[in-house]
């Protein structure tokens, strides 16, 4: 073990809420919307959860992985609505060459802790509005104030700032690293550390980055994705 990985932390791995279930709804979910287009309202939590006969928590966890892949966009008050309907064809391919595993996983960590930090590089480079994304940490915070850790693979913080960016192509590579993150963490049936905990870390690199700290949004970023899995 090199130096650079002893100092790496390792992430708290917890089991997925009703994990089972979770990806039996997000595969009936990924089929259900690539009968849609883009623009199209996705139907309520109700009917959905009716649909598939599962409960609304199980639907609900389901929808925030699909907006953390970009493939919907959950609006407050508003419905969800499709973004992507289509799987991405690189996502097909990477699948193809790196079956899901360990390895995969520790490998994810290394392309997701580039392409972040990249995000964080960029946005610390001039003035940014991020007040779409303090507003959905708030909206996440009221989420887990009641409810006990378990394992999370919602990534839609870091899909936030990417967009920010405005470049197209480093918002396409995360969207496919973070589809090939929550689906294999999903086949394991396990996350990297919990809502709260990550909500927390959420906190520190948004309010690093609007007090334009980059360097200070940089090293909370890596401690936040560049951890081992094993």
């Amino acid at each position: 073990m090199d130096d650079t990985t002893a100092k790496r932390g390792r992430f708290t791995v917890l089991p997925l809420a009703n994990g089972a279930v979770y990806n039996l709804v997000l595969q009936q979910l990924l089929e259900f919307i690539e009968g849609l287009e883009s623009g199209d309202r996705i139907p309520s939590e109700r009917a959905l959860s009716e649909k598939f006969s599962v409960s609304r928590v199980s639907l609900r966890e389901a929808l925030r992985s699909l907006e953390s892949m970009g493939r919907i966009e959950i609006r407050r008050n508003s419905g969800s609505f499709v973004r992507e309907p289509l799987a991405n064809p690189m996502t097909d391919y990477i699948r193809r060459v790196t079956p899901g595993s360990e390895e995969s996983l520790n490998q994810l960590v290394s392309v997701r802790a580039a392409l972040e930090d990249r995000v964080v590089l960029i946005l610390g480079d001039g003035d940014h509005d991020f007040s779409h994304v303090h507003a959905h940490l708030l909206e996440v915070e009221s989420e887990v104030a009641d409810t006990s850790p378990a394992g999370s693979v919602d990534v839609r913080f870091e899909a936030l700032l990417a967009r920010l960016t405005n470049n197209r192509l480093l918002i396409e590579f995360q969207r496919t690293t973070h589809e090939l993150w929550i689906e294999t963490w999903g086949g394991c049936g396990q996350g990297p550390g919990d809502r709260k905990s990550l909500l927390a870390e959420h906190w520190g690199i948004l309010d690093a980055l609007r007090e334009g700290d980059t360097a200070a949004a940089r090293e909370r970023m890596a401690a936040h994705v560049d951890r081992t899995v094993a």
